[in-house]
């Protein structure tokens, strides 16, 4: 008997948010998933791992009604990684993250938790992809959920990761955008954009008294084109956009080459003024 596909699944929201639910639904008819998932929200969290104090986690039954997995008292990275070298009964064959609630595009991808748990998949050579809807596009996580579905399925048909070499190796960032997916305008496979909150922060007062503050803002600088995934994605398309983890700056090594002329036995004596 040919053994299922086996599926990692994890997130930043936590175990028991609706969009991994939703994910679960979807890919356990056609993979064996577990769920290895944060215990409590680490929304902008990004790539941070637990290393000066033990990791705990809780195993879930899926006798009690539940996804079947884990819940770990991490990180998402944490989650990934814990689960991949001593959770799971063997190395699973896709990773995915989400469904975050609320878009992940551009710079932004670099403060999310749910990327970084993808990112962390592709460290260990494993084809590895985050799903997000924006905030308001939450009402739709069933149908998303279907077409994050049909998108997996491509990419592991395509399979064009056993050609790259591990430096070259990319995962997979997906946002759906806010409306019904019956007014999504199709899927674009985009660049990352460049555009970043311009972000804020405002006093409040708090509960317990005294005052704290709140970062607020909005994203700026977006390109005009939908080539780029924050546009194409206000522009109600589906975005997909690899990443990869090289970022070294190509264009810069040229220009700071002088640098190694310079003898670090022989530094410049600076004179008392």
């Amino acid at each position: 008997m040919t053994q299922r596909p086996l599926l990692l699944l994890s997130n930043d929201d936590g175990f028991d948010s609706p969009g991994i639910k939703a994910l679960y639904d979807v890919f356990q008819e056609s993979h064996d998933v577990v769920v290895a998932a944060p215990r409590t929200q680490q929304s902008g969290i990004g790539h941070a791992f637990t290393f000066n104090t033990p990791l705990i986690y809780e195993e879930v039954s899926v006798s009690n009604g539940n996804m079947p997995g884990y819940i770990v008292h991490g990180t998402p990275s944490d989650c990934v990684k814990f689960a991949v070298s001593h959770l799971l009964p063997r190395r699973p064959d896709v990773v995915v993250s989400g469904m975050n609630i609320g878009e992940n595009s551009g710079i932004s991808a670099f403060y999310s938790g749910t990327v970084a748990a993808a990112r962390e998949g592709a460290f260990w050579e494993i084809l590895s992809v985050a799903f997000s809807v924006e905030e308001h596009g939450k009402a739709h996580l069933q149908e998303y959920a279907s077409l994050a579905q049909s998108i997996l399925s491509h990419l592991v048909n395509l399979d064009h990761q056993k050609m790259l070499s591990k430096r070259d190796r990319v995962f997979y960032n997906v946002n759906f955008p806010t409306c019904h997916p019956s007014q999504c305008r199709g899927i674009k496979v985009t660049r990352q954009s460049l555009a970043f909150f311009d972000d804020r922060y405002r006093k409040i007062t708090l509960h317990e008294g005294g005052n704290g503050y709140e970062i607020y803002g909005q994203k700026k600088g977006l390109e005009t084109g939908d080539y780029f995934d924050s546009r194409a994605l206000l522009n109600n398309y589906a975005t997909v956009t690899p990443l990869h983890f090289d970022a070294t700056a190509e264009n810069a090594l040229a220009g700071i080459s002088s640098l190694e002329e310079l003898s670090p036995k022989e530094p410049r004596r600076i004179e008392n003024a």
